[in-house]
């Protein structure tokens, strides 16, 4: 997840398509190692694709799952 955020971040500033070494010196600049396996299937999946359209095409398949139930409310607080 981290190498993702990262990626993300990369893209945000301006890094049309982020490296692996890209990702792992941007990770490394806040003391945070890559994991390279997850790192390496990561720029291996998002390679060659438009990132709008992945994340279009997720925030669709995060939608068939619903919102879910409410949470309970909070307790009142006793006063006195």
């Amino acid at each position: 997840m981290k190498e993702m955020a990262a990626y993300l971040m990369l893209v945000l500033g301006g890094t049309e398509s982020p490296s692996a070494d890209d990702v792992t010196k941007a990770l490394a600049s806040v003391g945070v190692e890559a994991d390279a396996d997850a790192l390496n299937n990561l720029i291996s999946e998002l390679d060659g694709k438009d990132l709008g359209e992945v994340l279009e095409t997720g925030s669709g398949l995060l939608a068939k799952f619903g919102s879910g139930g409410g949470g309970g409310g909070g307790g009142g607080g006793g006063g006195g």
